[in-house]
Order: C-alpha cells, then structure tokens, then sequence
C-alpha cells in the first residue's frame, strides 16, 4: 500500500475521529453528519445524502428486513 503524508493526515484525523465517537459506528456516523449540517449551513451548500441509520430502515430499498 502506497502512504504519503495526505493519506498518513486522513488516518490521524480518522484515528482521533473514532477516539472522540468511543469506538461506536453509529456514535462516528452521527457526528460526521453533524458536522456537515453545519458545513451546509455555514457555506450555503445544499447536499443531498442519506440520512444515519437511514439504511437499516424498511422503507430504504436496499434495507435489512426485520
């Protein structure tokens, strides 16, 4: 695998990222969208993107069935 300083930064921030979520998928999924709403509002933006846990739900096509 090929490393470079940029990669070596997106793993630092990602390492620190899962520290601040305690290891918990959903906990980091949920920040990660928090801080885009804020981009978006911030920059004016207008983003289009699931929503977390939006994927597990039934009315989402690829959803798992319960």
């Amino acid at each position: 695998m090929i490393i470079n300083e940029l990669l070596l930064e997106k793993y630092k921030i990602q390492e620190a990222l899962d520290k601040l979520a305690d290891h918990d998928l959903n906990k980091y999924v949920a920040n990660t969208h928090s801080r885009i709403e804020v981009l978006v509002a911030r920059l004016g933006l207008e983003l289009k993107y699931g929503k977390p846990g939006e994927i597990l739900s039934e009315q989402h096509p690829f959803g798992v069935s319960k």
